[in-house]
């Protein structure tokens, strides 16, 4: 059991909640707090995530995908947002195979010298069988452009030769996660995301081969590559596919509105406090339309961060204003880059 602000939270929610005051006096607070589900996260990785916990229910920590958007966030609004986002997906070794070439590890590593946050997805390319129904090699982490079989795979063992593809691709990113590691940046990382919406491979299979291959790739990848520089971050709001509080640092969902709807998403808010027991920071780890800062505080639903999709999802006018981007970016309760750096540079809360 955690306690956050007054409120004593219990292991599980299933009536209306009693959510915690939002924003928390700062010298009267206490904030919800455990250890990295890595036992042998690293000092940074084990300040990253202390420093969210620490702002979870203080602070909004605003995100953008793609450093293209990201940067237009800055030249148009003004403002740095505090975390980044960036995908491992043309890492994919089927990707490399098609020519791509990625650069989102370098573009985390500046970012991080300059004081922000990275958040890492990965649009995992299918290690084989691309090309389904004509659908083009780059669609290849749709579950409707690839026959690649992860149940199938997974059933092999570890001699099996699409049980070993997996293994390789993971490989593959364990080396752009080293380089991340030896250059001290600690990142949320995301994998498998949405896999109960059934539209990517790794949840094409059901929750139970997802949960398996969750724990694989966590293994593979700390265990096996003995990299401890990663706040593991769950993306779903079903219980049957909630890997579990001990598998996972933060509780997130993605969420694309109407276009101008930016209600505090209340319902989702209570679904993933439900599935977490009260015992994990929930986050937003994709929008389109922007939850309206204020409503999120007259509605005390205190999201810890939001990461806006790239593209026209920021840039076109029609999901978030350009007036309301001001708004959001000007209000005292949302934490860019510069904020961040006056609540206290979260490299030092150890």
């Amino acid at each position: 059991m955690h306690i956050l602000g007054s409120i004593l939270f219990g292991v599980l929610v299933t009536q209306s909640l009693a959510f915690p005051k939002f924003p928390l006096d700062h010298h009267k607070r206490v904030w919800i707090t455990y250890d990295n589900i890595d036992s042998n996260a690293n000092t940074q990785a084990r300040a990253l995530l202390k420093f969210i916990q620490n702002q979870f229910g203080w602070h909004y920590l605003s995100g953008q995908q793609d450093i293209t958007s990201f940067k237009w966030v800055q030249s148009q609004i003004g403002k740095t947002p505090a975390i980044l986002g960036n995908d491992f997906i043309n890492y994919s070794p089927s990707a490399v195979q098609n020519g791509a070439s990625g650069t989102d590890v370098d573009t985390a590593i500046s970012n991080d010298k300059a004081g922000g946050i990275n958040t890492f997805c990965w649009h995992w390319i299918a290690p084989a069988n691309l090309g389904k129904d004509g659908q083009p090699w780059y669609s290849g982490f749709y579950t409707k452009a690839t026959s690649f079989n992860l149940k199938n795979a997974l059933a092999e063992g570890s001699n099996g030769a699409n049980y070993k593809l997996l293994l390789h691709d993971i490989d593959a990113i364990a080396v752009q996660l080293k380089r991340l590691q030896d250059n001290g940046v600690p990142i949320l990382f995301r994998p498998l995301h949405e896999p109960d919406g059934g539209w990517f491979w790794w949840g094409a299979s059901g929750s139970a081969a997802f949960k398996q291959l969750w724990d694989l790739v966590y293994t593979r990848l700390t265990t096996y590559h003995g990299l401890h520089n990663m706040v593991w971050v769950c993306n779903t709001d079903k219980s049957d596919w909630y890997p579990g509080n001990d598998k996972c640092d933060i509780v997130t969902v993605d969420i694309y509105a109407n276009a101008g709807d930016h209600n505090p998403q209340a319902s989702a808010w209570q679904m993933l406090y439900g599935l977490s027991g009260g015992s994990r920071v929930l986050a937003l780890a994709e929008v389109g339309a922007i939850p309206d800062p204020q409503q999120q505080l007259s509605q005390n639903i205190p999201w810890a961060y939001w990461v806006t999709w790239a593209g026209d999802f920021i840039s076109a006018g029609s999901s978030n204003s350009k007036q309301f981007l001001y708004n959001v970016y000007s209000d005292s309760n949302v934490a860019t880059v510069d904020g961040v750096t006056k609540i206290g540079n979260w490299k030092s809360t150890t």
